[in-house]
């Protein structure tokens, strides 16, 4: 794996989950209620930090980031993915739409006016080989910069993700097919703070929260699954 700071031509936005509110789905926020496997749900429990199910969600920032990206990169940038993987079982559960579907919207919804490059969305009735997690949706990107011909990939997602999402970007870049992309990372709360300061606060109370502590160590149990062999088993 390289790194590169001056060209990306896929920009992927990494998923955070979905929230439903009276027939709306809407992306996770700072802190979000999830269950005792540590994903998100459709319980729309009001927030509450000192709750052992309240956990980091954080799909907003990152959407919000790779909104500033796209226009950093808007010379090179060719593609853009949101949530680029199949819907979780809640959501298909709860017959509810793919997050990438969701985070596009919002993402338009952002930018009315200004360009966008082509925008790539994974429908919701669109399936995927294996579970849907980081792992296939990182997967996922990969394989489309391959099939589009690009060799640049930028990856955004919030601080507390970023490791875990690192190490498995790392292992798909050993296959052969995979290993001559260029990839960056991008930390959600590092690019928002970069572009204006008015971020501080809300990044403040995220990363000073009791549910960011939890996210961590669930975070570090999905590490320490990887590194034995035994992750989604």
């Amino acid at each position: 794996m390289q790194n590169s700071s001056q060209t990306i031509e896929l920009l992927a936005v990494l998923g955070r989950g979905l929230k439903e509110q009276n027939g709306k789905w809407f992306l996770t926020r700072d802190l979000e209620r999830g269950n005792e496997q540590g994903m998100y749900c459709a319980d729309n429990t009001p927030i509450d930090d000192t709750d052992p199910h309240c956990l980091i969600g954080g799909g907003e920032l990152n959407l919000f980031a790779g909104h500033k990206l796209c226009r950093q990169y808007a010379e090179t940038l060719k593609l853009m993915v949101c949530a680029y993987g199949a819907r979780a079982p809640y959501l298909i559960s709860a017959d509810g739409p793919s997050e990438s579907e969701i985070m596009t919207r919002r993402l338009f919804e952002l930018n009315p006016l200004g360009p966008l490059p082509e925008v790539a969305i994974w429908p919701h009735d669109r399936l995927a080989d294996g579970r849907s997690n980081t792992d296939r949706e990182l997967f996922n990107i990969f394989e489309l910069a391959v099939e589009r011909g690009y060799k640049s990939v930028g990856i955004v997602t919030i601080s507390i993700h970023y490791a875990r999402s690192l190490l498995m970007a790392q292992r798909h870049l050993q296959n052969q097919k995979l290993s001559h992309l260029i990839l960056q990372f991008f930390v959600s709360e590092d690019v928002l703070l970069r572009y204006d300061k008015k971020w501080e606060e809300r990044v403040r109370k995220m990363n000073g929260s009791k549910a960011f502590i939890r996210s961590l160590f669930l975070e570090q149990r999905g590490i320490n699954a990887l590194l034995a062999g035994t992750y989604g088993k």
